[in-house]
């Protein structure tokens, strides 16, 4: 194995001439002899900087407290802020477009004003007061209800605003503790760097769901603060733990930003060739015209840039199908059963896989995949992996598509479009009941109180065929008188009932005495944020009643009123009533996930002889789907994530210049952030009612998008490494005072600066470090 040496600066500037001059041994490929004012050590005589470990530590506790939080994001904003699915897809999306946004003010900070250990070290402390304020906003004692709100938004603002800024600069801060000598040891670092990023998400991603669902607090089944907090305190330890390397870490200055460099030049470009003739605009390139005031090796490394810009503009698609795992995809995992014997999956845990399956495929791939192709010279160039894994994403969404129309072929139909409203007739008395209104033609012939009417026997409900009314009987929003009396009796009861349009309303009518009452409740039509089962029970008895065995839930019931709901994991239950102390009715009652049920408890004889009853009716349907369908899905796209996101960082930073990597890298965070905003723009539209019919759009719309890509990709020419270092003609005839002064001060000819850049015709990498060190 060649050994790699490196130039170490000594104390003078002797110049020093790299070429011909230099003895060179043909099996180690390194210089034999020492150059005047400089000494020859390998590379890893110098000792691994330990201090990195800090580093290492801050990104794993800080990447545990961003996906800790973002895993269990959008139930908290449906379930506990009560937003609606599309509500709750926006604002995770909108903070995720934040969150890749403001690494472009990140990284301005840091190169123009603070450094990057500042940057770091000051945004962090915002970060954890953002994870502070979301904390204390899934607070239940913490106020009202707009409160929970303010405080998570804002939270929620600040989080993006401490996440995106320190993530261009914690890795890069990384890399500068390494000498330039020291190429093997940083990229190891990487190797390190990426693993606890993935560490830290795999952990969270297993442990958050867990700590909301089953730890309950603050009187509710869940424990959102908790699963808040805990990653808050990791955001802490990460901060302390960055702080204790302080005393041995290597510290940059800031050198002045990149990005505004590039846009002002970008910006004179524009202005003289605005300003040039029509007839005089000659040159090769628009970015040229700069070359008035700007220096020609900005410009130059400029217009590499560009031409990978170009390639990223469909890339945004792919972010918009991949990202949407924490939200679509997370809420259609809410409607499928977790359940593999007795293991339950929690619908948030199922987010797990991706990082699971990233940490198995890369090195996988490394090792088998990538090594075959070549042995036997197929082409997978960085481009077509790219493409690749478009097309993956689109057929991830296709398959997506399908378990969502098997879930729908068993889901309880609710109402959402239009003025269509859903209602429902619960007896509870102790007669046959026989109701009018005039909303159900088929409840009346006549519609007069000597017609047919609905017949229901004590305990019964309306079917669900009957439970819809007619959109245009509810668009004045006028109460709806409803008739109701015991067959074969006189008297008769009367309820009014206002159904608000895409609304659940229930009507229980009860005989009290000899008369009647009646209670309105809405529906519950929404499934656990746990998966598990929702029940409520109704008191229709003539008394307060205690209810038992429903799990741990002990719940009080006032007459003629119903219960909370209940969260409780599927079994069979022995539910107690209870009177005055007294155990007065026992029944066994399966519950399964994701169903919601609503029990009846009345009394089925008469006054003087009470006999109790009890009924659960089925309001929707449990989850028949099994979550582990979704499995195909997640595989594919994570498949598609390994094929584009890894290897475009890769191939990225491969056709940029030094110089401009960190801006590269910029714009890639920024594709996420664009992607992140087409979310916004359709769920927030809700033109694609059905669910299955988006996936489907989705899938489209990467589907064009990668035919574009291809487009762009045919046309792109790849750039060899060893062109940032060539020697290339000024286009004004300028000698290239701005590329290669320093190098003719110390005598170094652009002909041996090449030469030396190469060894065998290959790019010597570690050329630049050496070359940067000396001078």
């Amino acid at each position: 194995m060649p050994t790699r040496r490196g130039l170490v600066k000594a104390t003078d500037r002797t110049p020093l001439t790299i070429g011909s001059d230099v003895e060179t041994d043909e099996d180690e490929k390194t210089p034999k002899s020492e150059s005047e004012g400089y000494s020859c050590i390998p590379w890893f005589e110098k000792p691994y900087p330990k201090h990195v470990f800090f580093i290492l530590g801050n990104e794993f506790c800080e990447r545990y407290s961003y996906y800790g939080m973002r895993t269990i994001l959008v139930l908290y904003l449906k379930y506990y802020l009560t937003m609606d699915d599309d509500t709750s897809t926006a604002v995770y999306h909108a903070f995720t477009v934040l969150a890749y946004l403001f690494p472009l003010l990140g990284a301005f900070i840091a190169d123009s004003w603070w450094g990057k250990y500042k940057t770091i070290l000051y945004l962090s402390i915002v970060y954890a007061i953002g994870m502070l304020l979301i904390t204390m906003g899934a607070c239940p004692p913490i106020g009202l209800d707009t409160m929970h709100l303010v405080l998570s938004m804002i939270g929620l603002f600040v989080i993006a605003i401490g996440t995106g800024g320190i993530k261009p600069c914690v890795s890069s801060f990384g890399g500068d503790q390494f000498d330039p000598e020291q190429e093997q040891y940083r990229r190891s670092f990487f190797s390190l760097f990426y693993f606890a990023i993935n560490a830290g998400s795999l952990v969270s991603t297993i442990v958050s769901p867990i700590i909301r669902d089953d730890v309950h607090c603050f009187g509710r089944d869940d424990c959102y603060a908790l699963a808040f907090g805990i990653p808050a305190a990791l955001m802490v330890v990460a901060i302390i733990t960055f702080i204790g390397g302080t005393s041995f870490y290597t510290i940059k200055e800031p050198e002045g930003n990149v990005f505004a460099e590039v846009f002002k030049g970008m910006g004179s470009a524009i202005k003289h060739r605005w300003n040039t003739p029509r007839s005089e605009r000659n040159k090769d390139h628009w970015m040229d015209y700069a070359l008035v005031d700007t220096s020609y090796k900005m410009v130059r490394d400029t217009k590499y840039v560009l031409r990978v810009l170009i390639l990223y503009i469909p890339l945004p698609l792919f972010w918009t199908l991949f990202d949407q795992q924490g939200s679509r995809w997370t809420l259609q995992a809410t409607r499928m059963n977790g359940y593999v014997g007795a293991i339950q999956v929690k619908p948030d845990q199922m987010q797990v896989f991706n990082p699971l399956l990233i940490v198995t495929m890369i090195p996988l791939f490394e090792a088998t995949l990538y090594p075959c192709l070549r042995k036997y010279n197929i082409n997978f160039s960085p481009l077509r992996r790219m493409t690749l894994g478009m097309i993956l994403a689109g057929i991830s969404f296709i398959l997506a598509a399908g378990v969502q129309m098997e879930m729908d072929k068993t889901l309880t139909v609710i109402p959402e479009a239009g003025n269509q409203a859903s209602f429902r007739v619960i007896n509870g008395g102790n007669c046959k009941a026989q109701i009018w209104t005039d909303i159900y033609p088929n409840w009346s012939e006549t519609g007069s109180e000597g017609g047919d009417g609905l017949l229901l026997n004590p305990g019964a409900q309306s079917n669900t065929l009957e439970r819809f009314v007619n959109p245009s009987m509810i668009e004045t929003l006028e109460p709806l008188e409803v008739k109701f009396h015991c067959v074969g009796e006189a008297g008769f009861g009367r309820a009014y009932v206002t159904i608000p349009k895409q609304s659940t309303v229930n009507l229980v009518i009860d005989k009290d005495g000899d008369g009647w009452r009646s209670k309105v409740f809405n529906g519950i039509f929404e499934k656990s944020e746990s998966g598990a089962a929702i029940v409520r029970v109704f008191n229709a008895l003539d008394y307060n009643a205690t209810i038992t065995g429903l799990g741990n839930h002990n719940l009080l019931v006032t007459t003629n009123n119903i219960s909370e709901k209940v969260d409780i994991d599927r079994k069979t239950y022995t539910m107690m009533v209870y009177k005055d102390g007294t155990n007065i009715k026992n029944s066994s009652y399966y519950v399964d996930t994701g169903g919601d049920y609503t029990i009846l408890v009345w009394n089925n004889g008469t006054t003087e002889n009470e006999v109790v009853a009890s009924v659960m009716y089925t309001d929707v349907y449990p989850n028949t789907v099994n979550l582990f369908w979704m499995i195909p899905q997640y595989f594919v796209i994570t498949l598609g994530e390994v094929f584009l996101s890894v290897t475009g960082l890769e191939f990225s930073y491969s056709q940029a210049p030094t110089s401009m990597k960190s801006v590269l890298a910029s714009f890639w965070l920024l594709t996420v952030s664009l992607g992140n905003i087409i979310v916004l723009i359709i769920a927030e539209a809700k033109f694609v009612p059905n669910q299955a019919d988006e996936y489907f759009l989705f899938a489209g719309l990467i589907g064009v998008a990668a035919i574009i890509f291809i487009i762009l990709a045919i046309r792109y020419e790849y750039v060899d490494e060893s062109e940032f270092y060539e020697t290339q003609d000024d286009p004004l005839d300028k000698k290239e005072e701005s590329t290669f002064a320093e190098d003719e001060y110390h005598g170094i000819s652009a002909d041996a600066k090449k030469k030396a850049a190469e060894v065998n015709g290959e790019p010597n990498k570690g050329f630049e470090d050496d070359y940067n060190t000396a001078f």
